[in-house]
């Protein structure tokens, strides 16, 4: 999981407020029941210190929420009297202790919140054909958009009655005209994927120009792609059918890919190399920014620390205060643990998988692979 869309919110000063709502209603008095949950984590905030300006700025984006039936939540952050991130939840957070539901502090409370959504990616789907491609694009937030490709120039269909001895001119020139136009499209697909950091390209459509785009993308992003089974860009298709089985490549490259990292992660752990398991090691990576992708258990296990020292800068993370006094930081703060590992890792780009805790062998729920080992330099 890619967590660069949430750079912005950490360019805020703090404090932050994190509140967790339960939005879900089945009746028409639902806008009535969110209005008494909110009130009483307001109250619970007031009394641990929050701002009233950003209170009030929560409280007027609760008042604006439309009631729809079904089980639902919502994430708000304030800082500086403003709402600096909201999001849908897939579900309502009824399992949230009260502390988990409303806290300040230095720095956003988010890992309930990557918690749930962590199966979303920002991805491309791309609907090929010899004359273009309709590109519809999702980020990681789950905003979307649109875009369409127009091939140029004719002719773009082959045929056997262009004439004896030009037929094969003829051809070799609709196949020129392909190879354009799947350059066209390959050349939107890279700069959509790229812009949102795309981790699953779906390429739907055409058989053969599907392969003409594939080879035509950049090679670094070439690995990134899926193909569907649509084997036609059709409009007139149905749409909740090719969602469906877009969703579905989506899910299975997801698990594809958590399964690749929790065998990298045990590989690299037995040999001792690109991989370290729990906190403190876990930590002193993430201070060195040699964390390429932490491994954080769903659940808590074991028995992780309540708190880490953090300092100004994204890596200056410690699990002891007089290890960041040492590195020159003048006023080190107490945070969350979680809240201060999220931070470093969208500061050092790094990125986030989320397991079982049966999936491998995380020591106390955290490990990660590295960058680079410690005693083999640069890998």
């Amino acid at each position: 999981m890619k967590l660069g869309y949430l750079q912005d919110v950490y360019e805020n000063g703090g404090p932050f407020v994190t509140v967790y709502l339960d939005t879900s209603g089945d009746d028409q008095d639902a806008s009535k029941e969110i209005a008494l949950r909110w009130r009483s984590a307001r109250e619970q905030l007031s009394r641990n210190g929050a701002e009233e300006h950003d209170l009030r700025a929560i409280e007027n984006v609760v008042a604006e929420h439309g009631w729809r039936a079904g089980q639902r939540g919502q994430v708000l952050v304030a800082a500086g009297g403003e709402v600096v991130f909201r999001d849908e939840l897939p579900e309502a957070p009824e399992e949230f202790s009260d502390d988990e539901l409303a806290r300040v502090g230095p720095l956003p409370h988010l890992m309930p919140y990557l918690r749930l959504r962590s199966s979303r990616i920002p991805y491309v789907l791309a609907l090929v054909d010899q004359i273009g491609g309709d590109l519809h694009v999702v980020d990681a937030g789950r905003h979307s958009g649109s875009t369409t490709v127009q091939g140029d120039g004719e002719p773009i269909h082959k045929s056997s009655q262009a004439g004896e001895g030009s037929e094969k001119h003829h051809q070799n020139v609709v196949e020129e005209q392909w190879q354009r136009n799947a350059k066209q499209i390959a050349d939107e697909i890279d700069k959509q994927a790229l812009h949102v950091g795309a981790e699953v390209i779906v390429l739907a459509g055409d058989v053969q120009m599907r392969k003409l785009v594939h080879e035509n993308m950049r090679k670094g992003l070439q690995d990134s792609v899926h193909a569907t089974e649509a084997s036609h860009r059709d409009r007139n298709a149905s749409e909740e059918s090719l969602q469906r089985e877009v969703s579905e490549t989506v899910r299975s490259a997801v698990r594809e890919r958590v399964n690749a990292t929790v065998e990298e992660f045990d590989r690299e752990l037995g040999q001792h190399d690109r991989a370290v398991n729990g906190w403190s090691d876990t930590v002193g990576a993430l201070q060195r920014g040699q964390v390429r992708t932490l491994l954080r258990s769903r659940q808590e296990v074991g028995e992780p620390p309540e708190t880490l020292w953090t300092g100004p800068e994204p890596n200056q993370i410690a699990t002891e205060r007089r290890t960041l006094t040492e590195l020159g930081v003048a006023e080190p703060e107490s945070v969350s643990a979680d809240a201060a590992v999220v931070r470093a890792l969208i500061g050092t780009d790094a990125e986030l998988v989320l397991i079982d805790p049966e999936r491998s062998r995380l020591t106390a729920g955290i490990g990660s692979v590295l960058r680079y080992s410690d005693s083999g330099g640069g890998n």
